[in-house]
Formats: structure tokens, C-alpha cells, sequence
């Protein structure tokens, strides 16, 4: 009988601790929540970015379709100042120098040399396409250009380019290519030609 009045306490504790075990507990005091704020993410291009270059230029006029003032291949460089008002939108002017061969068939009309110089300043709206994950941003560009080499030219271009930043907003190397229109003129026939760039960007 002694045995049944320890025993029967000791089972009714236990059952109740089981019981209270399968619930779930409750606190009385305020619990508070960290919330964690969005990391934004990195650009490499931005809006409102001022761009200085220097670049090299290969300029093919190969062929009776497309000599331009020049025959064969000419080299040169020049400098370029870009402005992007938005990320993806922007106007840029350069200035280039270009030794070549004179076009045949204006130094028969000239009786000139058989080499010449080709100055160069032109503008061209350019639109990019930024991939920031890989600081990298093709882009395409057109506009127009006063060129010189003892005769003026006005001519047009379009084109295609990519530009790989370094160090975002810092330092950048691009290459890009374009067709220049150079129309018709003393009726001989088209005198379009091709420009290929490649040089390196200061971005501030």
C-alpha cells in the first residue's frame, strides 16, 4: 500500500511532463526580427560618365568599289571625348591622322604624289548595352566626319564596337570597326571604305 502512494505521484508527474513535452513554448518576452537589407548591385557603367581615349586606326580601301581618297591600307591614330548622359546613351568627338596611298585615281586628276595624309574630326551618337556582371558593354554608334588631305571630304559612318572595363569607372580597352559612306564624287563611282580601332579608355 505504501509502494502504490509513491508510485501513483511519480506516474502522474511523468504523464504530465510527456504531456507538456508535445507542446509547443510560448515566450512572454518581444521578439525581434534583423532584417537584412538588399545588397545593391555593382555597375561598371554609369550615368553622366565623361570618357577620354587614345586609340590606333587601320583604315582598308582595297578594291575599285570602296578607295575612298586612299588605295591599299592606311595607319594613323587619334584621341576621342566621349560623354554619356545615361548609362546607355551618349555623343562622343574624335580627331585622327592617317598616312595612306593616294587614291590612283585622283593622282592622275592632281598629278599628286602617290602617298597623302588624311585628317580626320568627326561626332557619332552611341548607344550601349552594359553587362555589368562582366564590366563588358558592346556598343553601336553613327555620325559624320570632315575629312582633309589637300582635298575636302564630308563623309558618314556607322558601326559596331565593344568596350571591356579594367578597373570599372576607371580604365577601359575597346575596339570597334565601322564603314565610312564616302558617296560618289568626279564621277568615280562608290568610294566607300572601312576603319578599324582599338585603344584605351580614362573614365571620370
Amino acid at each position: 500500500m505504501r509502494k502504490l502512494h509513491i508510485l501513483l505521484p511519480a506516474a502522474v508527474g511523468l504523464l504530465a511532463l510527456t504531456s507538456y513535452a508535445g507542446q509547443p513554448m510560448v515566450s512572454s518576452g518581444k521578439e525581434t526580427k534583423e532584417m537584412k537589407q538588399p545588397v545593391p548591385e555593382e555597375t561598371c557603367f554609369n550615368d553622366h560618365e565623361l570618357e577620354l581615349g587614345v586609340f590606333g586606326q587601320y583604315t582598308v580601301g582595297e578594291g575599285p568599289s570602296h578607295a575612298g581618297p586612299m588605295r591599299d591600307h592606311g595607319w594613323g591614330g587619334g584621341v576621342e571625348v566621349n560623354y554619356f548622359f545615361l548609362r546607355n546613351v551618349g555623343i562622343g568627338v574624335e580627331g585622327s591622322w592617317e598616312d595612306m596611298k593616294e587614291n590612283a585615281a585622283f593622282a592622275r586628276h592632281d598629278g599628286g604624289s602617290s602617298s597623302t595624309a588624311l585628317h580626320e574630326v568627326g561626332g557619332s551618337l552611341i548607344l550601349r548595352f552594359p553587362i555589368d556582371r562582366m564590366c563588358l558593354a558592346p556598343y553601336i554608334f553613327g555620325g559624320g566626319s570632315f575629312q582633309v588631305d589637300g582635298r575636302q571630304w564630308a563623309a558618314g559612318h556607322a558601326g559596331v564596337g565593344v568596350e571591356y572595363r579594367i578597373v570599372p569607372h576607371k580604365v577601359a580597352i575597346f575596339a570597334d570597326g565601322r564603314w565610312n559612306f564616302f558617296g560618289s564624287r568626279d564621277d568615280l563611282g562608290d568610294l566607300n571604305n572601312f576603319t578599324a580601332r582599338a585603344g584605351f579608355r580614362l573614365i571620370f
